[in-house]
């Protein structure tokens, strides 16, 4: 089972990184679009679902653009993916169709339950602020990603020489 974002949510989790490293600018939806990799006509329509969800500001016209509606320290993870994604305390069977033997209840859904909250409760507890610090950290070479976890394929002038562990 994969439990992961929706394309539309990494692209709102990705222009928030993004606004939240300009605090201080406006910038356009091209911008955004270019520096994130998302296409801008998804992107327009990612940034008015985080707008109307009260995490982006903004403005039309010449000086316009969009910015954070919030500090990032005050946003959690979990407010970005309910923004895209609806809540995540539904209240559904986790067999769906299968052999339930009580009404609106299966025998996994105490455990189902209890995964789901311990979900939310971590993504409740982490913030965008914290989400674009390691972003930056990333980007410099600063942050050590455990071996076990998901990673792009380097290139060759970002591989430590060999023989160094401590290599940038």
């Amino acid at each position: 089972m994969k439990i992961l974002p929706t394309a539309r949510t990494d692209y709102a989790i990705r222009a928030l990184i993004y606004l939240a490293a300009h605090p201080e600018d406006r910038v356009k939806a091209s911008e955004i679009a270019h520096e994130m990799e998302i296409a801008e006509p998804i992107l327009r329509q990612v940034m008015g679902e985080l707008q109307r969800a009260n995490l982006v500001a903004s403005r039309s016209g010449p000086h316009g653009g969009y910015r954070l509606a919030r500090n990032p320290a005050d946003v959690t993870l979990l407010e970005i993916i309910e923004a895209m994604e609806g809540p995540t305390s539904l209240h559904e069977c986790a067999l769906r169709g299968g052999p339930c033997h009580w009404e609106d209840v299966c025998a996994v859904h105490s455990i189902w339950s209890e995964a789901r909250a311990a979900f939310t409760e971590v993504l409740a507890a982490h913030t965008l602020a914290e989400v674009a610090e390691a972003d930056q950290l990333l980007r410099r070479g600063l942050l050590e990603i455990p071996p076990d976890s998901h990673r792009r394929p380097r290139t060759a002038e970002m591989t430590p020489p060999t023989g160094t562990d401590d290599a940038p």
